[in-house]
């Protein structure tokens, strides 16, 4: 742009020097509408066009930059969401009966493996975040995505104990489910160290689980403010906080 503003400069400067010149000579009247005036309007549409296919351009790059951001923090919202209704679930279905009980650490059925394929947030196309009021919400997004990868190994890695060691011990030693049995008698039958495993991967199970479900929630919050605030008058998700119940949508 500043070389066009140079150009109309120096063109400016020529025509108005050939216009004195002209004066002088007695001819401007003639030279004025047949060269000076011409000139001038042609340098001028030049100018201005150009001026106006870059600001055109200019406005066009951005509208899509907004466009793509607006896309990109709505599907992130969308993501964390997934996630959110994933631990949900779990919580609901295998946590919430047996909450609270010595013998949850038995009861808690294991489950199929659980997949990852909704963590995948690609944290470099929301990276405008760090330019909004709240930067430090994009290292929480990245935070939050290894938080239920790290809830979901949890419930992976115990099922696989639950399922291929303690079931088939326990099947071995005549222990059949709902049967009334002590946490010495479970434990006498498992051994010390299986008895421990387990229950220490139940207790990380729900600590995963519960405190990764308060997290997510939090931060799906505030990336719907945020965007809110960065494209007002523009359709942004947003995320209500559900009971232990039940899922959001």
């Amino acid at each position: 742009m500043k070389n066009k503003q140079w150009l109309l400069s120096i063109g400016s400067s020529f025509i108005l020097g050939a216009g004195a010149g002209w004066i002088a000579k007695g001819d401007f009247l003639h030279l004025l509408f047949t060269a000076y005036v011409p000139a001038m309007a042609t340098l001028l549409a030049a100018y201005y066009g150009a001026k106006f296919a870059f600001e055109f351009q200019r406005n066009k790059e951005e509208e899509e930059i907004k466009n793509r951001n607006i896309t990109s923090g709505n599907l992130t919202i969308f993501k964390l969401v997934s996630m959110l209704n994933t631990l949900l679930s779990y919580q609901k279905q295998i946590i919430q009966p047996y909450r609270g009980k010595p013998s949850a650490f038995l009861e808690m059925d294991p489950t199929v493996e659980q997949t990852k394929e909704d963590i995948n947030i690609d944290i470099e196309k929301i990276s405008f975040l760090l330019n909004t009021d709240d930067r430090n919400l994009l290292g929480e997004i990245a935070i939050e995505r290894e938080r239920f990868s790290s809830a979901l190994t949890a419930i992976n890695e115990r099922s696989i104990v639950h399922r291929h060691e303690v079931q088939p011990l326990l099947e071995s030693k005549g222990v059949v489910q709902g049967g009334n049995y002590s946490s010495t008698e479970i434990e006498n039958i498992l051994g010390n160290r299986l008895f421990v495993t387990l229950n220490q991967a139940t207790d990380q199970v729900i600590y995963h689980v519960d405190s990764t479900i308060e997290s997510i929630q939090d931060v799906a919050k505030r990336l719907s403010s945020t965007l809110k605030k960065e494209f007002p008058d523009t359709q942004i998700m947003e995320i209500s906080v559900p009971s232990t119940t039940e899922s959001v949508s």
